[in-house]
């Protein structure tokens, strides 16, 4: 029995190095370890997905969706993209409260803030679908992106 049980370990070890070298040699390798950050592009527990320009641009063409600017105040009244509301992230429990029944008429809402590197619009779909908003979107560019492709904003302080 010690004799069985001996093989079974020299086979599962011999095949597990062998499966770690394969990875490491091949052309595809599946990373070992992998630092996961918050927010993927796709929230699955709450259906939050990530959307590029093109998406984005077709919500606002298409009417009935409701655009947040999770920046600070001072950030979204120095500039904007039209048509966005103010919601700030780091003020979310005040502004959800004086404003957060306007959210739950069932439109689309796309949240965005400074750009890629910024966490502030995931962060604030993540509170507004604990809150039971539905139908959100993160515009992951965020203002960086919309002013890059050209797009004018808002309320810019000159």
């Amino acid at each position: 029995m010690k004799k069985i049980i001996v093989e079974i370990l020299s086979i599962l070890i011999t095949a597990l190095v062998a499966a770690l070298i394969f990875n490491q040699v091949s052309g595809n390798k599946t990373p070992m370890f992998q630092n996961y950050k918050s927010t993927e592009s796709v929230d699955l527990k709450h259906n939050i997905e990530t959307i590029d320009i093109e998406v984005f641009r077709y919500y606002l063409e298409r009417g009935g969706t409701i655009v947040l600017d999770a920046r600070s105040g001072e950030e979204y009244i120095s500039g904007h993209i039209p048509g966005a509301s103010s919601f700030s992230n780091n003020e979310f429990y005040t502004i959800f409260k004086e404003r957060g029944e306007l959210l739950q008429l069932g439109n689309t809402v796309i949240v965005y803030c400074s750009g890629p590197s910024c966490e502030d619009s995931h962060s604030l779909a993540l509170k507004l679908a604990a809150k039971g908003i539905e139908d959100i979107f993160v515009f992951g560019g965020g203002i960086e992106e919309w002013i890059g492709a050209g797009y004018e904003i808002t309320g810019k302080n000159i």
